[in-house]
């Protein structure tokens, strides 16, 4: 009986299973519990046909030995009927796991802010290796769950999450979303998306890497609700192009490089962020068009821009070349490291320089800047408009 015929059958009228003639003894509420257990274990075994525990392939999480193998296998597994990979608890070492399309890594998420591995970790354990997870042509995978630890020092930069299209572009949307995850502790980029189309990260950390929380070339991303903390470029950096990118609600700080770092693109709307403490300014957009910033918080940074193009003058955002900029409704304050240390910053809240068709407007920096609102290095275009702006140096 097939299950749509058993389905009508049991929950029906009840007609059928009254008048189905039953073994003498045998209540026909005991022989519908028995038909509904049935039902469960088919059902369980459905799900098993596309569900995939790594354990069952050999992998162990003991944090000892190599579960690369295994867990690779699992993938496989799951790529033929496009299935999902499951990780219980413990620490998997492992490197350079190939992700195949329409796979989803799901573990129950655990990690918290600080460094403990708890939950399901996914280990590097190969200084030499290119990435942990490689999603390159991985179009609809899902990664859910997971914290991904890295080897700080490598001889070359490694990547929690890669997808690298080195010359050409994916040819058809990527789809790639990750959802609840923690990758840390990388020598390279936390997640690096290079040529991407279409990307999803909500609801993640990516914090005290080598590079970038998170770097991309490509367009078509949704970055919500996430931690850029502590790493040892940007925040979140983009170069060549970095197009349609809705990006909101995000917490980004104590990055050694820039909050947002954003070059050649467009169409970004940047909006309702915490840029805190980043030892370059909270955003720097440089040959960027058709871009809002607006409704964020810009707190006490440049804390040590040396290394960054503003060099000692420091500050909370700075915008080149831009065509088509709005930034309104933001507010920014100075102020110095936690437990009242190190210097206060920044020194200017804007740096400012061949802008067109743009408008600065109704910004509010109170105790915003410790010597000056705005340097204005001029060559502007035609249509820039900077007015309305209110605030006063921090005393």
């Amino acid at each position: 009986m097939d299950g749509f015929n058993r389905r009508g059958f049991m929950f029906g009228t009840g007609v059928g299973l009254l008048s189905a003639g039953f073994p003498a003894g045998v209540s026909a509420a005991v022989a519908q519990a028995d038909m509904m257990k049935e039902a469960v274990k088919e059902k369980i075994s459905m799900k098993n046909d596309t569900c995939f525990n790594v354990r069952d392939f050999g992998a162990l999480g003991n944090d000892k030995d190599s579960d690369t193998e295994a867990i690779q296998r699992a993938l496989d597994e799951a790529g033929k009927v496009q299935g999902t990979v499951c990780f219980p608890a413990g620490i998997y070492r492992c490197h350079d796991l190939k992700v195949p399309a329409h796979v989803t890594l799901h573990a129950d998420p655990a990690w918290i802010f600080r460094n403990e591995r708890v939950g399901a970790v996914l280990q590097l354990d190969s200084p030499d290796a290119e990435c942990l997870l490689n999603i390159t042509g991985a179009y609809g995978v899902h990664i859910h769950g997971l914290m991904l630890s890295g080897i700080r020092e490598t001889p070359k930069p490694v990547h929690g999450i890669f997808l690298n299209n080195p010359e050409k572009w994916s040819q058809k949307e990527d789809t790639v979303v990750i959802d609840d995850a923690k990758i840390s502790g990388f020598s390279g980029h936390g997640v690096y998306l290079n040529r991407i189309w279409l990307f999803i990260i909500r609801h993640s950390q990516c914090c005290y890497n080598g590079g970038c929380g998170m770097f991309i070339r490509g367009w078509d991303g949704f970055v919500t609700d996430n931690q850029f903390s502590a790493n040892g470029s940007h925040g979140f950096g983009c170069d060549e192009v970095g197009a349609t990118v809705m990006f909101t609600a995000n917490r980004v700080e104590w990055n050694k490089g820039y909050g947002l770092h954003l070059l050649n693109g467009d169409a970004w709307n940047v909006t309702g962020n915490s840029f805190d403490r980043n030892w370059g300014a909270g955003i720097s957009a440089t040959n960027m068009q058709a871009t809002t910033i607006t409704g964020n918080l810009f707190r006490r940074c440049g804390k040590d821009s040396n290394q960054l193009v503003e060099g000692e003058q420091s500050c909370q955002m700075t915008l080149e070349n831009c065509a088509g900029i709005t930034v309104t409704g933001n507010v920014f304050r100075a102020g110095r490291d936690d437990g009242g240390k190190g210097l206060y910053t920044p020194q200017v809240g804007f740096i400012i320089r061949k802008l067109s068709y743009s408008v600065i407007k109704d910004n509010a920096l109170f105790n915003g800047y410790m010597q000056e609102m705005t340097v204005d290095k001029g060559e502007h275009g035609k249509d820039f408009i900077m007015k309305d702006n209110v605030g006063c140096p921090m005393k």
